[in-house]
């Protein structure tokens, strides 16, 4: 019995036999109920996961204000086409990322965005594929002002800095604008180095927090190569400036190079503004999740 569509054990089980060999006569009858019971499971976590997509998709595109209700579970599993049993599961997932609070006699209610895991992978892909706003650009932009300039001083100042990475990160990036690797992890492991070479433990705890919101940072930002192409001067220098040990011209290089982002993004942002939609498309369900 599959007692919770998020803990769901049956992945995770081994066939009824072993590497050394193939199921025996005896065998075939238990694994093709294995089997069976597998496939049930992966579609019922499927079926999860979309159920959690759609009502987070809801919610962070504003068709339920915060602290307002949602609608019952029968009503919810109505509209999607899924049992109550698969919405009660959503709700524990959207629950666990402080999404919506569900108490008895009450019903489940939307929590403000304060509540949320806002640096939860997911908690970030929704907000931007289903729920981008001015506000969440803005404030993206300022978190990234107030930490990665400070932390490229402080990088510029630590003798021991990991030129070597930085480096690295840098050459990857140059190789990637001419269609040879990943622009975006080059890029991601260029700010990374220069978080982690700030020598700052409290900075240093930030990287795996950091690294959701600075991948959806670069991703608006740079739309294509010839973008990527244009930050790489701005990228040479705030390394120069830190491989330098010149704080004061790490700090601005890299705020430049945020500035420089901001703009990039705003070029675009109108045609991905989930407020500028009218309310017959933000009303309407995602079919996929992020």
């Amino acid at each position: 019995m599959i007692r919770s569509l998020d803990r769901c054990d049956i992945p995770s089980v081994r066939p009824p036999w072993t590497s050394a060999g193939r199921p025996g006569a005896s065998q075939v009858g238990t694994c093709t109920s294995f089997h069976h019971t597998y496939d049930i499971c992966m579609l019922l976590r499927t079926l999860h996961q979309e159920t959690v997509d759609r009502i987070a998709h809801w919610i962070v595109g504003g068709r339920f204000a915060d602290r307002s209700a949602l609608p019952t579970e029968d009503e919810i599993g109505g509209e999607l086409g899924v049992s109550r049993t698969v919405v009660r599961e959503a709700m524990r997932t959207l629950v666990a990322k402080g999404m919506v609070e569900v108490r008895r006699r009450h019903g489940t209610t939307v929590r403000p965005i304060d509540s949320w895991s806002l640096f939860d992978p997911q908690v970030v892909a929704w907000r931007v594929t289903g729920g981008l706003t001015r506000d969440f650009v803005d404030d993206l932009i300022h978190f990234r002002l107030g930490i990665e300039p400070h932390a490229a001083a402080l990088a510029a100042r630590n003798e021991g800095f990991d030129a070597q990475a930085l480096e690295d990160a840098y050459r990857r990036m140059s190789n990637a604008v001419d269609g040879d690797g990943d622009y975006h992890a080059a890029d991601l492991d260029f700010h990374q180095a220069i978080i982690l070479g700030s020598n700052n433990q409290f900075l240093r705890q930030l990287v795996p927090l950091l690294a959701n919101t600075l991948s959806i940072s670069f991703k608006l930002s740079v739309i294509s190569m010839d973008t990527a192409r244009a930050s790489l001067p701005m990228h040479r220098e705030v390394a120069d400036a830190i491989i330098g040990h010149d704080p004061d011209g790490a700090r601005k290089a890299l705020t430049r190079l945020i500035e420089a982002a901001r703009e990039d993004i705003l070029g675009v942002l109108p045609d991905m503004l989930w407020e500028e939609r009218s309310d017959v498309e933000r009303n309407r369900l995602p079919v996929q999740g992020p």
